[in-house]
């Protein structure tokens, strides 16, 4: 059963502003065409609360099925490590820890160059054959939920943390405050809590509505992030926007009500409340604009497959809500690069998944990048590709 109440403030005022429909999970891409039959579809309504303004999504898929045989491994995509890369040496510079813990730590990415900085870590995550990735190369990777146990089984082991961090994980969790109730365990009393999570602020301006999918539960803004953190303890004391996954939020929070937050604090808090983030109306808004947007990709496309050959090009997440939510079971493949995707059948349209070099080999009239977020780092590696390229947001392009 969904849940019924608010992740945020616990309240049971929520609302629908967006629903689309039952769709299949965004990882869940298919071994082979024997899997087709076993593939399941689940309902896929968003909602936001009346009272704190948190957009989130209810229907929360049991982590054992969403999670098992993971697709996603982090380290495959260039801009992921660098930003890892550049997100240790913040980490180090500016809270000098000795200790890090991070949950939803993949097959390491972070850990790794946080390691070589020489900074001792552990990370835990629910996929076992992605933190099978880290420990093949050396890191303390668990497998397992983030909570109260396993963070007092890190304590015993190798003590408190001085950063317990969490990158594009927070949200992805039912209970949230099962993460606070171990990250107030483990860290010390000085400690600090940093959180990278998708902005709703993004989302909005944005109109990232293919990052809507059961994977990211939440999608906080720094308003309705504070709420949560500070029934747990825990107050915001810096924040900034990141470029990360088209647009995202970092926080360091403290158990230390007495240190101020910067100044980037207040000015986020001011911009959110001139955009009215965490005002339900806005998100009504927000689901009609989304439902005209998918009427014109799904319509354009559609006629142009009528007379041309279509691919698609990036088979992530929101890929998946593209193709079932635009109908495009007419795509002849989808390119993707990882060895963990390539080779399988995408979510729902069942369209095949291809290696970049069959692309080269058999070229079609028209490219439809559903992981616009990379289009140019994409169209650099294929500058050889001489039909259309198609980007859906932040406004659909052809070029």
């Amino acid at each position: 059963m969904p849940r019924t109440n608010c992740r945020g403030c616990e309240s049971d005022s929520l609302r629908v502003f967006l629903d689309l429909g039952k769709m299949p999970l965004a990882g869940g891409f298919l071994s082979n065409t024997a899997s087709i039959k076993k593939e399941n579809l689940y309902p896929l309504p968003i909602h936001v609360c009346n009272n704190c303004g948190l957009v989130q999504i209810l229907e929360a898929i049991d982590p054992e099925i969403l999670f098992q045989d993971y697709s996603f491994s982090s380290s495959t995509i260039g801009p992921l490590v660098q930003h890892f890369e550049n997100y240790a040496k913040w980490l180090n510079d500016k809270l000098a820890p000795e200790f890090v813990v991070e949950f939803g730590c993949n097959d390491g990415i972070l850990l790794k160059p946080l390691e070589q900085l020489g900074v001792k870590t552990c990370g835990v995550d629910v996929s076992d054959n992605i933190t099978q990735i880290a420990r093949d190369n050396g890191l303390d990777a668990l497998t397992g939920y983030f909570d109260e146990t396993v963070a007092e089984s890190i304590k015993q082991r190798l003590g408190r943390a001085d950063v317990i961090t969490g990158s594009n994980a927070f949200a992805h969790n039912d209970k949230p405050e099962k993460i606070l109730k171990a990250a107030k365990h483990i860290l010390k009393p000085e400690g600090y809590l940093c959180l990278e999570v998708m902005y709703a602020g993004d989302l909005l301006d944005m109109l990232q509505w293919d990052t809507l999918y059961h994977e990211h539960l939440t999608f906080y803004c720094l308003t309705t992030l504070a709420v949560l953190l500070k029934r747990f303890g825990f107050n915001v004391v810096e924040a900034e926007r990141i470029p990360m996954h088209g647009g995202s939020l970092r926080i360091v929070a403290t158990q230390n009500s007495n240190q101020a937050p910067n100044n980037n604090v207040a000015e986020i808090l001011a911009y959110e409340n001139e955009k009215s983030l965490a005002d339900p109306e806005t998100w009504i808004t927000f689901g009609g604009h989304i439902g005209r947007k998918i009427d014109v990709v799904r319509e354009t496309l559609g006629k142009l497959n009528q007379n041309s050959r279509i691919w698609g090009y990036g088979a992530a997440g929101k890929s998946t809500l593209w193709v079932n939510a635009c109908q495009m079971d007419y795509l002849e493949a989808m390119v993707d690069a990882s060895p963990l995707r390539a080779g399988k059948l995408m979510p729902g349209t069942h369209t095949p998944i291809v290696f970049p070099q069959e692309l080269k080999a058999n070229p079609p009239d028209y490219i439809f990048v559903t992981a616009w977020n990379y289009a140019n780092l994409i169209r650099s590696k294929e500058e050889w590709f001489k039909g259309v390229w198609i980007t859906p947001l932040p406004d659909m392009r052809f070029f």
